[in-house]
């Protein structure tokens, strides 16, 4: 539209110049001839383009007393805005030049009279052609056709998202609403006309919306703003830009500035992650989780997927931000969606997760978020919860002293960003406690292993204090009063553990090889469960007797790790059997049952001697406690069919763990493949089992076919 008025604008301007008695026209040299006529007489309209609404009368120069006839006239058509029809006392027409075409050069044999005087009123008619934008009233003086005005309308209107129709220059019932619409809207007189103050207004609020729209598209771009750019720049627009200032340090006002409007479009602008929701997968959803982690807000693992847990986490995120104070204008809402701006606070080096000061007494969720980081960090093993107790204000304590942020058992703003930052130190070891029946965690983990290790029980480490590690407590009591140790009274309660005792394990309290005698049946059982958890020994021979499988045990301990093979267990053997040093009988395949995770997964030896996993299966395990767990070394392929009496049914490539307990395939109605019960394959990946462990045919196949009785050690944990 620009372009039009300037075109026209320079029509006119060239009409006035080259009117007869201007300036160029006297310059131009005319051949004419000229009869008497008197000057009043003939009055000649010429199609001058004025932009006015009068038509303005020239006076014409006075003229020699020789009157002048034109041979022959010369005219040249321009294009007209308007024909307004202008006197002129002169005989002569001459038409003005169009724009683009070269001025006609014609002698003029003639004195030239001087050049008229224009009009005030005529220059401030004359439109200025000029490369800087018109304003919205200029741009309504200029337009004065009706029908071209009520096309521009249209058109703006349209861009306000007021009319939908054509622009068709007439001013029909949608038309008509569309500007009664806008009228109310800017508290103009509702007329539904399109007048000079509405017409002006619309140039004015299209404009505005088209710098909104740009401000709105880059905001849209670097994921500030969602939807269309539309050019109303309402609320969400507002709180996009409250966020964008946020991160770039500005004043967060929500209006632009000339500051706001340099770092939104400069080259080093700060574009935010894209919204992540339930069922996204991938390293966004892996990094959001990671971050929620950290902060305490996600217990599960950072597995990728935008689960429930995970919608949970982002949910207790932005509750957190509101209990902040976040200013709501950024748009933060607990819906457990990862929003832009959500994750643009999560993120935030500059954020701080800090609610209020953490001291032992405390109930409620940042006590609970405290605690869950502390035990990610190590320093906590009970099960994280809602009150800040005395162990959990110790393990603030070891942080604190860890941190070299002074002596103390609470946590004030700059412990607890410190606590959640990523540099925060983690724990050399997690702060004892005491321990007791049915508690589950590391230091029960920590407490089973020693005992393995020290040859008092032969349960796998699992972190629970169940009956089978109530038992191994018993049986240290036992032994060491057996042995007059006046450590012994440590252990008389087995259903606790205290931190005294914990630490008399870990100083050594059964580390007596010097008394330990293999002729004693207590000493001979440490040696036949150690050897056993080695996979040197069955564990159904581990009764205290002296034997030939015992010595052959004994003496494969000693070929394997390095010993003189005397089948004697001397003090050298006796040290390393008891210490983490020891190496584990080296059986071609080790396969582990995991009943916690539904996996088998296989470990071959590989050509350094070490044991490298080469497959996982997914299985099913026994309901309930119905698959035993433990170490089983006489294992072995028995039937390709074999079948369940009790059960009334088959199954294929049946390998014997123990009794009546198998690894097997899932199960069939009959001896074919054609009768598969398929909810056994559907169900793979979950208890189902009566004890046994199924895998798919192909699955069980491989063990059936690879494994032979004597080459592995199956562990089922």
């Amino acid at each position: 539209m620009k372009r039009w008025l300037q075109w026209t604008g320079a029509v006119c301007a060239l009409a006035m110049l080259f009117a007869p008695g201007s300036a160029l026209a006297e310059q131009a040299a005319i051949t004419v001839q000229v009869t008497p006529a008197p000057a009043e007489e003939t009055p000649v309209a010429i199609d001058t383009p004025v932009v006015a609404d009068t038509p303005v009368a020239v006076e014409a120069p006075v003229v020699e007393e020789t009157p002048v006839v034109a041979d022959t006239p010369v005219a040249v058509e321009a294009p007209a805005v308007e024909e307004t029809p202008v006197v002129v006392e002169v005989p002569v027409a001459v038409e003005a030049p169009a724009v683009e075409e070269t001025p006609v050069v014609v002698e003029v044999p003639v004195e030239q009279a001087p050049a008229p005087q224009q009009t005030s009123a005529a220059v401030e008619e004359m439109p200025v052609v000029t490369d800087q934008p018109l304003t919205a009233r200029e741009v309504a003086e200029v337009v004065t056709d009706p029908t071209e005005r009520m096309k521009q309308a249209q058109l703006m209107l349209t861009d306000l998202h007021l009319y939908a129709g054509a622009a068709d220059g007439l001013l029909g019932p949608q038309t008509a609403l569309a500007i009664r619409t806008f009228q109310e809207r800017w508290s103009l007189e509702i007329t539904g006309m399109l007048n000079d103050e509405t017409f002006i207004a619309l140039n004015e609020k299209s404009a505005e919306a088209g710098s909104a729209r740009r401000i709105q598209q880059r905001l849209i771009d670097l994921c500030y703003l969602r939807g269309k750019a539309d050019g109303i720049f309402g609320e969400r627009s507002q709180a996009a830009l409250k966020l964008f200032q946020t991160m770039h340090g500005l004043a967060a006002t929500g209006e632009m500035d000339a500051a706001t409007e340099s770092a939104l479009f400069s080259d080093g602008v700060v574009a935010l992650p894209e919204r992540l929701t339930r069922g996204d997968k991938g390293e966004a959803v892996q990094r959001l989780q990671e971050k929620l982690r950290q902060f305490g807000f996600l217990t599960d693992k950072a597995d990728g997927n935008y689960g429930p847990a995970t919608a949970t986490a982002v949910k207790r995120f932005q509750n957190h931000l509101l209990a902040q104070g976040v200013d709501a204008g950024l748009g933060i809402a607990a819906t457990g969606e990862a929003t832009s701006a959500t994750q643009a606070l999560l993120f935030d080096p500059a954020y701080s997760t800090y609610l209020c000061d953490i001291a032992q007494g405390l109930e409620g969720s940042e006590a609970l978020r405290v605690e869950r980081r502390l035990s990610q960090l190590g320093y906590m093993d009970m099960q994280p919860d809602e009150v800040f107790d005395e162990y959990a204000a110790r393990t603030a304590a070891a942080f604190r002293d860890a941190a070299q942020l002074g002596q103390g058992d609470s946590l004030d703003k700059a412990c607890v960003d410190a606590l959640f930052s990523d540099a925060a130190p983690v724990a050399a070891h997690y702060v004892l406690h005491d321990i007791a029946y049915k508690d589950r965690g590391t230091a029960v983990r920590e407490m089973e292993t020693l005992l393995v290790r020290y040859g008092m029980t032969i349960k796998l480490p699992d972190g629970r204090y169940d009956d089978s590690f109530q038992k191994a407590v018993a049986q240290v009591y036992e032994y060491l009063t057996a042995k007059g140790s006046g450590g012994a009274q440590l252990f008389a309660d087995s259903t606790r553990l205290t931190v005294a005792a914990q630490e008399a394990l870990n100083n050594g309290a059964l580390d007596n090889v010097g008394v330990v005698n293999p002729a004693e049946a207590a000493d001979l059982k440490r040696i036949q469960r150690r050897l056993h958890t080695l996979y040197y020994l069955d564990k159904n021979l581990i009764d205290g007797v002296p034997g030939s499988v015992t010595t052959e045990a004994v003496s494969t301990f000693q070929a394997t790790n390095g010993l003189n093979v005397t089948g004697v267990a001397d003090a050298a053997t006796l040290n390393l059997l008891f210490s983490d040093a020891a190496v584990y009988k080296r059986l071609p395949y080790r396969v582990e049952i995991s009943i916690d995770d539904q996996r088998v997964y296989v470990y071959e030896l590989n050509a350094q001697n070490e044991y490298e996993r080469t497959q996982e299966f997914k299985c099913s395990t026994g309901l309930g406690n119905s698959t035993p767990r433990g170490i089983f070394l006489d294992c072995y392929p028995c039937d390709v069919w074999h079948y369940f009496e009790k059960f009334k049914c088959w199954a294929k490539y049946a390998f014997e763990v123990e009794g009546n307990i198998m690894i097997h395939s899932v199960i069939f109605s009959e001896a074919k493949e054609s009768t598969l019960r398929e909810s056994s394959l559907y169900g793979l990946g979950q208890k189902a089992s009566h004890g046994c462990i199924r895998l798919k045919v192909s699955d069980a196949y491989w063990l059936y076919s690879h494994c032979k009785r004597g080459t592995l050690a199956v562990v089922i944990y």
